[in-house]
C-alpha cells in the first residue's frame, strides 16, 4: 500500500493554499516554536541554577527539560531558515531550488516558466540547507543575486552553517548539546539579529502576527533587542538574560491567562492569603502582565550536623531548627517566575523594580 499517496488523499489531508499566506504558516510557525523553546531554557533549569551566578553558569549541571527545549530551539530554527532560504531561491527561479528532478517534462516545464501541478513538484528533489546557502553565497558574490534578503543569508552564511550542523547532530546522532551559556552566546549573538533582519523585510513583516510574543510588559523593554544588545557591550550577564527570556516566555500565553474569569475572584484570593499565609513575604507587581500578584516565595533549610565518634560517622541530627530563605517570585496569574539566580530589576537599570527583600539578600 502506497501511504503517501493514500493520506495525500483530499479527505485525510489538507493542502495549504499557494501564495505568502500559505508559506507564512509553516516558516514563521516554526519560527514561533523556535522563540518558545529558547525562552523557555531558563525555566526549566530553575532548580539548577538557585545556588548558581553569572560567575559560575559555565559549570552548572544541566538536566532533561533543558535537552529538550534545546533540541526544539535548535530543530525549529534551522527549519524556519531553511524555508526561508528556499523561498528566496524559488522566488528568483523554481530550479534554483531543486536539485534532482526525475522527469524531463517536469523539467522541461520548468525551464519555460510554466506552472507545475505539486505531484510534479513532489516527484522532484530539494535541495539541502547548506547547498541553498551556498547557492545564494555564490550568487550573491558574482553580483548575480542583489536582494537584501538575499544579501542577509550570504552576510551570515557562517551562522547558518553552524545552525545547520548543530541541528544535523542533533537530528542523526543526537549526542551534542550546547551549555547553557553557549547557548545564550550562540542565539543571541548570532541567530537573533538574522531572524530581525529577514522579519522586517517588506515581504516578511505581514507574518508578525504568527510569531511575535506579546510586545508589552511593565518593564516596557523590548525582548529581543535586550537579549542581542547584551552580547554587545562586551560584559555578558546571564542573570540578565535569563530575566528577559522568562519574560518572553510568559509573555506568549499572558493574554489568554488574563482574559480568563477567574482573575478577579484570584486576586481577591491573594488579599486574604497574604494575611494568614506564612509562605509569602510580600506581593508585588509582575513585570510582564501588570497585576499585583508577584509573589515572594520562601522555603525551610534544616540546619543538620553530622553525628560521629572515633569509630566513625554515626548518623546527622538538626542543630539549629529551621532558616528562612527566600528563593523564588512567581506571579500567580500569568506564570511568570524567576529565582535569586537573577537581580533586582533596578540592578539592571529597570527602573525602581524590586523582587527582593533586602534584608534577606
Amino acid at each position: 500500500m502506497n501511504l503517501i499517496k493514500y493520506y495525500s488523499e483530499d479527505d485525510k489531508s489538507e493542502k495549504l493554499k499557494e501564495g505568502q499566506k500559505s508559506f507564512g504558516n509553516t516558516a514563521f510557525y516554526s519560527l514561533k516554536i523556535a522563540l518558545k523553546s529558547y525562552f523557555n531554557t531558563y525555566h526549566c533549569m530553575l532548580e539548577n541554577l538557585i545556588y548558581e551566578d553569572n560567575a559560575s553558569i559555565k559549570k552548572v549541571k544541566l538536566n532533561y527539560a533543558y535537552y529538550e527545549s534545546y533540541m526544539e530551539t535548535i530543530v525549529h530554527f534551522q527549519h524556519f531558515f531553511e524555508l526561508i532560504t528556499k523561498n528566496i531561491l524559488e522566488k528568483e527561479n523554481p530550479l534554483l531550488a531543486l536539485r534532482y528532478i526525475k522527469k524531463p517534462v517536469t523539467l522541461h516545464k520548468l525551464l519555460n516558466k510554466e506552472k507545475i501541478s505539486e505531484s510534479e513538484y513532489n516527484e522532484s528533489y530539494s535541495i539541502e540547507f547548506n547547498d541553498a546557502v551556498e547557492t545564494i553565497y555564490e550568487l550573491v558574490k558574482s553580483d548575480r543575486l542583489s536582494k537584501t534578503s538575499c544579501k542577509i543569508i550570504s552576510e551570515n552564511k557562517d551562522t547558518l552553517s553552524a545552525l545547520n550542523n548543530f541541528r544535523n547532530r542533533i537530528w542523526h546522532r543526537g549526542k551534542f548539546v550546547l551549555k547553557y551559556h553557549s547557548l545564550d552566546e550562540f542565539i543571541c549573538k548570532y541567530v537573533l539579529p538574522i531572524v530581525i533582519e529577514i522579519s522586517n523585510l517588506d515581504e516578511y513583516k505581514c507574518f508578525k502576527h504568527e510569531w511575535k510574543y506579546r510586545p508589552q510588559n511593565e518593564l516596557g523593554v523590548d525582548i529581543l533587542e535586550k537579549l542581542i544588545k547584551e552580547f554587545e557591550t562586551g560584559s555578558v550577564d546571564y542573570t540578565k538574560i535569563a530575566l528577559f527570556k522568562e519574560m518572553g516566555r510568559v509573555s506568549y500565553d499572558v493574554e489568554s491567562k488574563l482574559l480568563k474569569p477567574s482573575i478577579d475572584e484570584k486576586i481577591k484570593m491573594l488579599k486574604k492569603f497574604e494575611e494568614k499565609h506564612d509562605m509569602i513575604f510580600n506581593v508585588h507587581t509582575c513585570p510582564v502582565c501588570g497585576k499585583r500578584s508577584l509573589l515572594n516565595y520562601y522555603c525551610y533549610e534544616e540546619w543538620i550536623d553530622e553525628l560521629g565518634d572515633e569509630m566513625g560517622p554515626g548518623g546527622f541530627q538538626i542543630i539549629n531548627g529551621y532558616d528562612e530563605v527566600e528563593k523564588y517570585v512567581r506571579c500567580v496569574l500569568c506564570g511568570f517566575e524567576v529565582n535569586k539566580f537573577i537581580k533586582d530589576p533596578c540592578e539592571y537599570g529597570l527602573g525602581d523594580w524590586i523582587f527582593w527583600n533586602t534584608e534577606f539578600q
